[in-house]
């Protein structure tokens, strides 16, 4: 759960304080941290993928990088495609989680879960860590080279759209404002583009305006059909 800080700025959107939002950011946007062994050989599979590419991730090399034998890798994972697996279901896990956290601790009211979106995901750039991109990267090229390994994400997305569809914005604005979210978030996984907090601050700033005027949109159009 959500470590929360601070005391309620009434004038946000979202009614959280920045110091509350970066207290849970900076546990990992969308990764899912623990000690267990079996999330540090994924780590060890990650690194050795984002390094050398998913074609030549072997157990030998993952062995070697998380620093066990190749016995201790079989334990958990019997081959090279349920490794794989394990670093994709891993990623759509923790995608979830960041997701589901952000709309619980977005107040409630229409534009929820893009109100959670946009403070969780651009509050502190110091969070868009280089491990975070090592591990969508290396899932990115899992993907590529099976594409039958994106249900577990797909089934991620369908739920948050799930909420988004739900949001109490007129037709297509969560969706769209979401997408806009996500298309930095690839930009910069891909190194297509660096991402600093003048940059987040600047994005943020103008798709808070657009959905505050959505959010007035649909309070008007709410009002009119209640009023008898």
């Amino acid at each position: 759960m959500v470590c929360m800080t601070g005391k309620i700025e009434s004038d946000r959107l979202d009614g959280l304080t920045p110091t509350g939002w970066t207290v849970w950011f900076r546990r990992g946007m969308g990764k899912l941290t623990s000690s267990s062994p079996r999330d540090q050989l994924l780590d060890a599979a990650e690194t050795v993928a984002a390094r050398e590419g998913v074609s030549r991730l072997t157990f030998d090399a993952v062995a070697a990088e998380a620093g066990v034998s190749k016995g201790g890798l079989l334990h958990y994972f019997t081959n090279k495609e349920q490794l794989i697996e394990g670093m994709v279901r891993r990623a759509a896990d923790g995608w979830r989680h960041h997701f589901t956290s952000a709309y619980e601790n977005a107040s409630p009211g229409p534009g929820r879960m893009v109100r959670g979106l946009l403070q969780g995901c651009f509050t502190d750039a110091q969070s868009w860590t280089e491990e975070l991109r090592r591990s969508y990267s290396s899932v990115f090229a899992a993907l590529a080279q099976n594409p039958g390994l994106v249900e577990p994400m797909q089934q991620a997305y369908q739920e948050l759209y799930g909420y988004l569809q739900a949001d109490g914005l007129p037709d297509g604005v969560a969706e769209t404002l979401a997408t806009a979210i996500d298309g930095l978030w690839l930009y910069w996984v891909l190194r297509l583009r660096p991402v600093d907090q003048a940059d987040l601050d600047r994005m943020r700033g103008v798709l808070e305006r657009a959905l505050a005027q959505a959010m007035e949109t649909a309070k008007k159009s709410e009002s009119q059909t209640t009023t008898p």
